[in-house]
């Protein structure tokens, strides 16, 4: 029999991982967007309009979108990755 690991999404797990919110941004002026889509349906579309309306509102930088292999699964490690060279945030999203 195959055990499944249970993700915690409290942050009040076993404390195994580092659950610290990341620090708030002083502005969003110029700050580079990430958008990690799930894969869900309407997923991409919900991000598409968040970080329009970011770069409107608040006048952030460019938008780089990261795509999960698949939605019931933590992102892999090379996408964390990716994402923290690249981005000054990051927006998740979830379809449906």
């Amino acid at each position: 029999m195959t055990r499944e690991v249970l993700l915690d999404p409290t942050g009040d797990g076993d404390g195994a991982g580092d659950t610290r919110l990341a620090p708030r941004l002083r502005s969003l002026k110029g700050a580079r967007i990430g958008l990690l889509d799930n894969t869900k349906p309407n997923a991409s579309v919900v991000l598409a309009e968040v970080a329009r309306q970011l770069r409107r509102d608040f006048d952030a930088g460019e938008v780089t979108t990261y795509v999960k292999g698949y939605f019931g699964t933590p992102v892999e490690e090379s996408q964390i990755q990716q994402i923290l060279k690249n981005c000054d945030f990051v927006v998740a999203g979830i379809g449906d």
